[in-house]
């Protein structure tokens, strides 16, 4: 009897051991899901200042040293550049690479920060592992939308990417000097991707100093790995600023100083952005009070620390906590002190959230640390034992309904930016076609004739998928229907001199959406079809399809738009309709021909 109620003991308890994994990389796979439906492999904004003129430097082996550690922005990219040209020819520049590698960074963190949490967390399995997704809810959290979506963006993951290495690697068992070594090499990596990559060195440090002290006279005996280490960032930063201009359109920091009250609350909405920025009635206000609450917490962790200096064990403990969320906090800080220029509401973007998080993540492993500890020392009483459960309980509570909220503001924003990155596919798929400049410039960049040159120099190199249009014969992109299949229907063409009102419905059957958009083409008298208009924000309502086809993706497949006469010749013509997947670059004749008197 005895061991069969062990057995079962031990079954329930790998049960919720397996479902605690679970739970853990969830996040991951959640995020996984989204990149995959939801990316889309298009160049966009500073990517095409970034890399275009790298692939044709390579192809006219023009190519040298500045040209790869050239300053973009206000950072120096060189190994984001190695990183881009490497993916970019094993994939034709397919940009969803950079998005899997950024997902990977990601990964990267998520295993240095359970491999911390496992070091400096003397708690059992399962309360170890609800930790873990605690903080997996925050390191995949779909808030940073900005970041996961747009591959460019590797950059603001390698910073966190090193330094979570690095002070894993500070916790290991390897020699001093081993680990001095490769602390360095990963602080140069973080220099040298992006511009808050500097903070390494300051981060890192103490944690290699501290995280293994036995005795602060011990400090004495690694002045020369101090020397070491300090000659090495002067050399980084002479080679960081040699050369260094400040960018056009910089705010720059007098509105820091002269304006503290706005400094303040762009530095706390920065940090609670987060968590407080996908609510969508308050969003600046939610964030500042959220910062607020994050700091002031953090800020009595710090304290306590303090207070018990002189023991190692906790110090062992706290200090990688401590400057990751010190990581968190000098980031909001400079970032504050040089954005507020901008406005208070320029601290909420998504791109910043992979930046703040962390502050929330250190403060989730301390907590534990310090309640531990406090135990141990007698300072909490049965009483504030159960208060202090209270407490977590309904913290963890908030977190998790703060994040639900989250994730459902951005799913949104997401879904929209999908939708835009769409566009700039189909308009940038017919640039020598059509000339649609403001879609171009709303989708891609802001410089529509830089555009066009450097598309057609990728399209030559091989490095767009799927190429560009050069011809207005659409049989360059006609694919062949199955035998039944319908993608839609031109319904009708009401002529409204001079312009034309056409309507009806196109969809993607293999993909179960809309079409990307509807190619309008007229017959020559050579019998070809010729492109003479592309429609991509021309989508309504269609209930009756929905109805129809016992499909409710369908919703959104109707069509109508009016077009200009003097976009056809003069005479009479056969007018026909195709759906278009920018994805695949190919084109599916609508059911439907009609003829019209254009006069």
């Amino acid at each position: 009897m005895h061991s069969i109620r062990k057995k079962t003991l031990n079954f329930d308890l790998k049960f919720v051991h397996g479902i605690a994994i679970a739970l853990v990389i969830l996040p991951a796979i959640v995020m996984g899901i989204l990149i995959l439906n939801y990316s889309v492999n298009l160049p966009f904004w500073d990517q095409w200042n970034l890399m275009p003129q790298l692939f044709v430097k390579i192809s006219a082996n023009s190519l040298y040293w500045q040209d790869l550690i050239a300053q973009h922005n206000e950072s120096r990219k060189l190994f984001p550049r190695l990183i881009f040209l490497g993916l970019a020819y094993l994939t034709n520049w397919d940009v969803r690479y950079e998005m899997l590698a950024i997902f990977l960074l990601a990964c990267l963190v998520s295993v240095n920060i359970y491999r911390l949490n496992r070091l400096t967390i003397n708690t059992k399995t399962i309360p170890s592992l609800i930790i873990a997704f605690l903080a997996n809810l925050l390191i995949f959290s779909a808030i940073q939308y900005d970041n996961w979506f747009w591959g460019i963006q590797l950059v603001v993951f390698m910073p966190i990417a090193c330094i979570t290495t690095a002070i894993s690697i500070a916790y290991s068992r390897l020699s001093t000097i081993l680990k001095f070594l490769i602390c360095i090499v990963l602080c140069m990596i973080s220099t040298f991707s992006y511009s808050n990559g500097m903070l390494a060195w300051v981060i890192i440090l103490p944690v290699l100093v501290l995280a293994p002290l036995k005795s602060w006279s011990n400090l004495l005996r690694k002045k020369w790995l101090f020397f070491t280490w300090l000659i090495t960032f002067i050399v980084s930063i002479t080679i960081y600023f040699d050369g260094f201009y400040k960018p056009e359109g910089s705010p720059g920091i007098t509105p820091a100083f002269l304006y503290p009250a706005q400094t303040l609350q762009f530095f706390l909405a920065f940090l609670g952005s987060p968590l407080g920025s996908g609510n969508q009635t308050f969003p600046l206000v939610n964030s500042i009070l959220i910062g607020g609450v994050e700091i002031a917490i953090f800020f009595c962790l710090c304290l306590y620390l303090f207070r018990h200096i002189q023991d190692y064990p906790l110090l062992n403990q706290m200090i990688g906590w401590i400057m990751i969320g010190f990581y968190s906090v000098l980031s909001a800080l400079i970032t504050s002190v040089g954005r507020v220029g901008f406005g208070v509401e320029s601290s909420l973007p998504s791109r910043y959230t992979t930046f703040s998080l962390y502050l929330i993540v250190a403060i989730i492993h301390l907590l534990p640390i310090v309640f531990s500890h406090a135990r141990s020392q007698g300072y909490l009483t049965k009483s504030k034992i159960l208060l202090q459960k209270i407490t977590v309980f309904l913290a963890i509570l908030g977190l998790v309904i703060l994040q639900f909220q989250s994730f459902n503001y951005s799913l949104k924003e997401i879904q929209f930016w999908h939708d835009l990155r769409m566009q700039g596919k189909t308009c940038l798929s017919f640039i020598n076609i059509i000339e649609n400049q403001s879609c171009i410039e709303a989708n891609l960049l802001d410089n529509y004739d830089y555009v066009k040159v450097i598309a057609n120099q990728l399209n030559y190199l091989g490095m767009l998928k799927p190429g560009l249009l050069i011809s207005d014969n659409i049989t360059a992109i006609a694919a062949e229907k199955s035998k039944n299949q319908t993608y839609g229907a031109l319904d009708g063409i009401i002529p409204l001199k001079p312009w034309y009102f056409v309507n009806g419905w196109a969809f993607l059957p293999e993909r179960n959406q809309p079409a990307d958009a509807v190619i309008l083409t007229y017959k020559n008298q050579a019998g070809e079809w010729i492109i003479f208009d592309v429609l991509m924000s021309a989508k309504t309502h269609r209930e009756s399809l929905v109805q129809l086809f016992n499909n409710p993706a369908y919703i959104n497949a109707g069509w109508e738009q009016t077009i200009s006469g003097k976009l056809l010749p003069k005479g009479k013509l056969k007018i026909s309709a195709w759906a278009f997947d920018a994805k695949l670059g190919k084109a599916y004749k609508l059911d439907r021909n009609h003829s019209i008197s254009n006069d």
